[in-house]
């Protein structure tokens, strides 16, 4: 009876001290982007007057933010279809042809992860330059870091997902039903991995919209990168735009899970 009482009182010491070291934060934020009272005036009398949300309307009609969420919409587009062009294909016919190739695969998708970002671009961008800096040049080229750095990620949200339906065995029996190739991926896989599609996916989502150092490093202004010079330009403005991206995304992958959950997924480590 004791241990569970210790154990019951650590349990809520222990969520308490998570909810404060996520939300606090956030509250700060809050305060300092909305409230125009400096903090050594505030007291439990005006705690709540000062509240005026100028600053998010000013972060909304500045152009160069529209410019640059519109860049950084586009990378995000582009780096899903990109991962999900090379990957699916690959990690499918690792399943059903080749297993002994898995834990090769396996090695290879944890290398970006492995190699530092700053050592991964300059040591792309080296290749690159000599022969094709049109490649460097176009904004469009992050998508490639992008996608390369997020391997780790949607590679096992597709291959656990893959191992865990069988997908040999569905192979099998569609080509024994005479189901082409193409029909099996499409008509079958397709739908038995749409759990883990949707959270590669939303790993991609949330990892682009936040991604500083490969643009940074390449002189690209995302909107990420903007952001902080916006922080340098408008403060509260900068601050409060911040606080929309990370409630955003937390609503974001709230109703992502939901949906999972309400399907019968679950939003996990491996895609299951």
């Amino acid at each position: 009876m004791k241990s569970k009482f210790v154990s019951n009182i650590f349990a809520i010491f222990f969520g308490a001290a998570l909810v404060s070291y996520f939300f606090l934060p956030l509250l700060a934020m809050g305060r300092f982007a909305f409230q125009v009272t400096p903090v050594i005036n505030l007291t439990w009398d005006n705690l709540f007057e000062g509240w005026k949300f100028d600053s998010i309307t000013r972060a909304l009609l500045n152009p160069k933010v529209l410019e640059t969420a519109t860049l950084t919409g586009g990378l995000t587009l582009l780096t899903i279809f990109i991962t999900l062009l090379a990957l699916l294909p690959i990690a499918t016919f690792v399943e059903v042809a080749r297993p002994g190739w898995k834990p090769w695969l396996t090695a290879v998708t944890i290398l970006p992860w492995i190699i530092p970002p700053v050592a991964l671009v300059v040591g792309v961008a080296a290749t690159f330059r000599p022969f094709a800096p049109w490649f460097l040049s176009n904004p469009l080229s992050l998508s490639f870091f992008y996608a390369i750095w997020m391997l780790p990620f949607s590679y096992r949200a597709i291959a656990g997902q893959l191992s865990m339906i069988g997908a040999k065995t569905l192979f099998e029996a569609s080509q024994s039903l005479g189901a082409s190739t193409l029909s099996f991926f499409f008509k079958v896989l397709l739908p038995n991995i749409r759990n883990s599609l949707t959270v590669a996916t939303l790993l991609i989502v949330a990892a682009v919209t936040g991604e500083f150092t490969f643009a940074a490093l390449l002189l690209k202004q995302t909107f990420p990168v903007y952001l902080i010079d916006l922080q340098s330009e408008d403060v509260r403005s900068g601050y409060a735009l911040a606080l929309l991206v990370i409630v955003a995304t937390a609503v974001l992958l709230s109703f992502v899970t939901s949906s999972l959950r309400k399907r019968g997924g679950q939003f996990n480590a491996i895609g299951v």
